[in-house]
Formats: C-alpha cells, structure tokens, sequence
C-alpha cells in the first residue's frame, strides 16, 4: 500500500469509527464440534467497506487502526454486536459459542473488563457463551497491567482462546500460565496434514502437547474434505475453514446454519 493510500485510509477509518461505525459490519463463521459434526458457535469477524477503497481486508484496516488506537473501539463495539447476536441466537441453541478478537490494545485498557461485564449484563448473556481470542504473542508484548484484564476477563466466567498458535512468537510457558480453555492451531499448519513426510505429524504432536496440559483445540484452515478427513480423528474438539463455511453476515448465518 502507497503512504499516501495509508494517509487518506487512516483518515477514512477515523470518520468511520467516529461516526458510529459507518461503512463496518460483523461477519460470522462457523465453528464445528470435530466429534459430532454440529454447530458449535460461530468467530465474529470485523468487515469494513469505503466509498473510494470498496472492500478492505482486514489485512489492510486492522494494523491501522491498531497505529492510531482507534482498534480499542472498534474491539468494544465488535464485542458489542457479537454479544448480542450470541444472545439472540442461544434462544435456539442455549449452547451457542461466540468467539470475539481482542487487540492488545484492548487488554491494556483498564475498563475493557467492566465494559464487557455490563454487556454481558444488558444482553442477559451467560458468560460461558463468549470466548475472547488472544493472539498467543500478547504476553510477550505486554505489561503486569494487559495481564491483569486478562485474568479478570476470566474471572467473569467467559472462556480464553490462545489463537493462532505455533504461527510465530510460541509461549508454551505462557499456554500453561494463563487460563487457556482453548488453543488455535494456525492454519498455515493444515496443509501439512496431507503430505507424506515428517511435517504430517506437527498437528497431531501439537494436539498432544495441548491435551497434555489440559486445553481443548481449534483447528483453523481446515478448507477440503482431504484435509478433513486427515485430522478428523486425531481428538480435536473443534474445527473452523472454508470446508465448513466462509464468514458470512448474520441473515445468511441463520439461514445457513441455523
């Protein structure tokens, strides 16, 4: 992207998120129960479109926001939107999951705790249905502070999901410190599933190593039933990719899946 294209996009994501979110929408994607083949919940994915840029991949917007600190807000009101899709949802499948992104940024702001407590609290939402995903290099890159919201965060009841595991900055140490219920394989690690050297083993060697200090795992990326069937038997408890269903606005969700 050109500086002058990141200027006018950082100042068009400004305006967006400054009034009321204009030109952004919430997309969800299916999760599936690996051992029953049913709905488990669903991940809520920020989407953003402009007049002059048309869609923009998360790719794109996302580091912006994250530069100028606008993803603070955009974190509370994705959290906001999915909270209260997830809770007309369960009225139909009280089991529903919701899983949400935080930024770093959001776990170094000291209200993002109460803030998701009182909207848990408005949507009568158990906390059990929300998971908030963490990218599994965040304690690297932050204080006492970001680790406290963190343990906070879980002490409300809802569920901790260490994504995009094995992608980069891996923290085994931090994967039994803090209270992960659940580990997401990256899915750079699926295709290894389907060759014939020593690489095949990394998914099933990470599941082991997961279940081994009691956390469940997500496999993400999971796009052809060749993949599925090279790892539907190895104990994974969920599975999220395109094999299963791309993310898609909440009309089209219900009318999918539910």
């Amino acid at each position: 992207m050109l500086e002058a294209d990141r200027s006018e996009m950082d100042f068009l994501l400004r305006d967006s998120v400054e009034n009321n979110f204009r030109g952004f929408a919430v997309h969800y994607q299916p999760q599936i129960d690996a051992h029953t083949g049913a709905l488990y919940g669903a991940e809520a994915l920020a989407r953003w479109s402009c007049g002059k840029y048309g869609k923009v991949g998360p790719a794109d917007f996302i580091p912006i926001l994250e530069e100028n600190g606008r993803i603070v807000q955009l974190g509370k009101w994705v959290f906001r939107v999915a909270a209260h899709q997830c809770s007309r949802w369960r009225r139909s499948r009280p089991e529903f999951r919701m899983s949400v992104n935080l930024s770093c940024r959001c776990l170094e702001n000291t209200d993002m705790c109460q803030f998701a407590k009182n909207i848990l609290k408005q949507m009568a939402l158990p906390s059990d249905n929300m998971i908030l995903e963490l990218t599994e290099s965040w304690p690297l890159h932050n204080g006492q502070g970001s680790e406290e919201t963190v343990l906070n965060l879980q002490k409300t009841g809802m569920k901790l999901a260490m994504d995009d595991f094995g992608s980069g900055y891996s923290s085994l140490l931090s994967l039994q410190k803090f209270p992960f219920h659940l580990v997401k394989i990256d899915k750079d690690f699926v295709k290894s599933t389907t060759r014939n050297d020593e690489q095949a083993s990394l998914v099933p060697s990470l599941t082991q190593l997961c279940h081994n200090i009691g956390r469940q795992v997500c496999l993400e990326g999971v796009e052809t039933r060749e993949e599925y069937e090279a790892v539907r038997h190895l104990g994974i408890e969920v599975m999220q990719g395109f094999f299963f269903g791309h993310p898609v606005p909440p009309e089209e969700f219900e009318r999918l899946y539910l």
